[in-house]
């Protein structure tokens, strides 16, 4: 498949769209986290796909045939909930999609970028997405996604997908409990090929058990999956139960903690927190004041930006 982009990019926190012919034509599925029997998600993604704007004469259809799909990717496909529908619209997709990026549902956001793909055997589809705020505590992702292509030479395929990613809250087994010690590492040169000059600070007490409160505050957020990830610091514990984890900074389209077991189990612990504020980062990195790491401070300054402008 050959993919390009044109215009602005998108917002950062956008699922990506990938449009693709190979697949045939079957009901688009509703995966949704733990806990998620009292999510909201499914009435609110129904909610959204009834607000989107249709082109003027667009006729619903029912496909039985391999026609556009809209294939989504996002951070937690298991927080995912979707629903679509096809339409038949006159015009060609260039028209649909003059239309859709003139005409957005109220509190719907453009960000200038339409992609294309075509394959050796298939037609060019087009695909852009209106996003949301979403931010949290619970939505993290709300947004229509579009995809168009040919299907006469008067008239187009246009299927709208909504997607919402809601995260439950915290359950008692997705918090720190009873920390007794912990080493904080920061880092004096922060990058994308790796961090260096390791920075260590010991805690313990009340400093420790104020510090591990606010963390618990935090709600939980999607898993981040990116190909690069900025870690401002990590937090070595040991807790009352002589177990040990750790909880490691990140930025994947946002500010994030992930808990993990070092053993490297993937029946351990592990889950992430959103720290959309950088509350959190900016306890930690406070305690860092007296140390030389430079990277960690960078990177908070980064976060602070960034949670500024998304929540402007």
């Amino acid at each position: 498949m050959v993919k390009m982009m044109r215009e602005g990019g998108q917002r950062a926190n956008a699922i990506l769209i990938v449009a693709a012919l190979s697949m045939v034509l079957a009901p688009f599925g509703v995966a949704t986290s733990a806990g998620a029997s009292a999510s909201p998600a499914t009435s609110l993604a129904q909610r959204l796909l009834d607000e989107a704007i249709i082109p003027t004469g667009a006729v619903l259809a029912h496909p039985v045939t391999a026609v556009v799909c809209q294939c989504a990717g996002t951070s937690d496909n298991r927080a995912l909930t979707t629903r679509h529908r096809y339409y038949i619209v006159p015009g060609p997709p260039k028209g649909v999609e003059k239309f859709l990026t003139t005409h957005i549902p109220k509190g719907g956001s453009f960000g200038g970028s339409v992609g294309t793909s075509s394959s050796s055997n298939g037609p060019t589809v087009t695909s852009l997405a209106i996003t949301y705020r979403a931010n949290g505590p619970h939505l993290y992702l709300k947004q229509l996604a579009y995809s168009m292509t040919r299907r006469t030479s008067s008239t187009s395929w246009l299927r709208i997908d909504s997607q919402i990613v809601w995260i439950p809250s915290r359950t008692q087994s997705e918090t720190v409990s009873d920390p007794v010690s912990a080493t904080v590492t920061g880092y004096k040169v922060i990058a994308l090929s790796g961090n260096s000059g390791d920075v260590r600070i010991n805690l313990s007490g009340r400093t420790l058990t104020k510090l591990i409160d606010e963390f618990n505050a935090l709600p939980l957020g999607p898993t981040n999956l990116c190909m690069e990830n900025l870690s401002g610091f990590t937090i070595s514990l040991t807790l009352k139960s002589g177990e040990h984890v750790q909880i490691s900074n990140g930025f994947c389209a946002g500010s994030f903690d992930e808990v993990s077991s070092p053993t490297g189990n993937l029946n351990d612990t592990f889950y992430e927190v959103s720290d959309h504020s950088c509350g959190f980062m900016r306890a930690v990195v406070s305690l860092l004041a007296a140390t030389p790491a430079a990277g960690s401070r960078a990177a908070l300054h980064q976060c602070e930006v960034w949670s500024k402008a998304t929540s402007s």
